[in-house]
């Protein structure tokens, strides 16, 4: 039913990009067929794999130390793990199974730090959008329950987040809120909130942190560069499309990456010039949510 390959046709190479791209089935709640791509520097697919689940590959991390890919899915509660060779990795991502984790993060001393993606009391809906951290074994260490929004309708907790350069400070979101949120993981605090937008239609979504510690955030239409001070620094144009919602920092910490969940559009941009540098139209609608570089084993 899934095409459910036990690793890719194809090795990832240097260059290649991981896309969470999901074959949305069910139009109300906007699920599916989990699914991964891999993209080449062309921004071709090379290869694809079906998680086997149904629901949506929310957010993918690759660990720096192993190339190792995380692919979550929040939905189905579930984490597909591929290694830097392609082959899927059997188990789970860790010892939390049955969380909606849909977002993660790798820290400085190996382990990772991951967003409960869901808050409510209703299955599909189902969680406490807590902070989760493991350690470099993907043990939970730790629970966190920071403040959030819950998003327009209420069950999103922790959607989007990144990690500071200090190696604690994390901000995060809820998307479709209006709050960027901080909370420091060392301290177990939370810290004040660092952007919260006032114009209409007053929603964020994704985030990325540049090498700086300066903030992007995804606003439908644009993405604002938002300084520590809270502070607008400037604004990026994005193509055509009010679905911009995700965001990632390049590697090289030159560029980021958005994406546009409504059409499937992703848009690499210059950090400095906000020259737009590449894009590819995907057409997946309401189902590419993530993107990543791999690594090479």
């Amino acid at each position: 039913m899934f095409g459910d390959p036990l690793s890719l046709p194809v090795k990832p190479q240097a260059g290649d990009l991981w896309v969470a791209a999901t074959m949305v089935t069910d139009d109300k709640l906007k699920l599916g067929l989990s699914r991964i791509l891999l993209l080449g520097p062309d921004l071709q697919i090379k290869a694809a794999l079906h998680t086997g689940d149904f629901g949506m590959v929310s957010g993918l991390a690759v660990n720096p130390r192993t190339g190792e890919l995380n692919a979550l899915d929040p939905f189905a509660r579930n984490v597909t793990r591929i290694d830097a060779e392609g082959l899927r990795v059997p188990g789970q991502a860790s010892l939390l199974p049955g969380r909606g984790l849909g977002s993660m993060v790798f820290l400085p001393d190996g382990g990772a730090l991951a967003g409960e993606h869901l808050s409510g009391q209703a299955p599909p809906f189902t969680g406490e959008g807590r902070l989760v951290r493991f350690d470099a074994d993907g043990r939970v260490t730790r629970f966190y329950r920071p403040e959030y929004h819950g998003g327009v309708m209420g069950f999103l907790g922790v959607t989007h987040l990144t990690v500071l350069s200090d190696g604690k400070t994390v901000a995060y979101v809820s998307e479709t809120g209006h709050t960027v949120y901080r909370y420091d993981i060392e301290a177990d605090a939370q810290l004040s909130p660092l952007y919260v937008r006032t114009d209409p239609p007053g929603m964020v979504f994704g985030i990325a942190a540049t090498p700086n510690d300066d903030v992007l955030v995804s606003c439908g239409n644009e993405v604002r560069r938002v300084a520590q001070d809270g502070s607008v620094l400037r604004a990026y144009a994005v193509p055509e499309g009010r679905g911009w919602s995700f965001l990632r920092v390049t590697d090289d910490g030159a560029h980021f990456w958005a994406g546009d969940f409504f059409s499937g559009q992703l848009a690499k941009i210059a950090l400095d010039s906000g020259e737009l540098v590449a894009s590819v139209k995907l057409d997946i609608p309401f189902g590419v949510t993530s993107i990543v570089e791999a690594k090479v084993a």
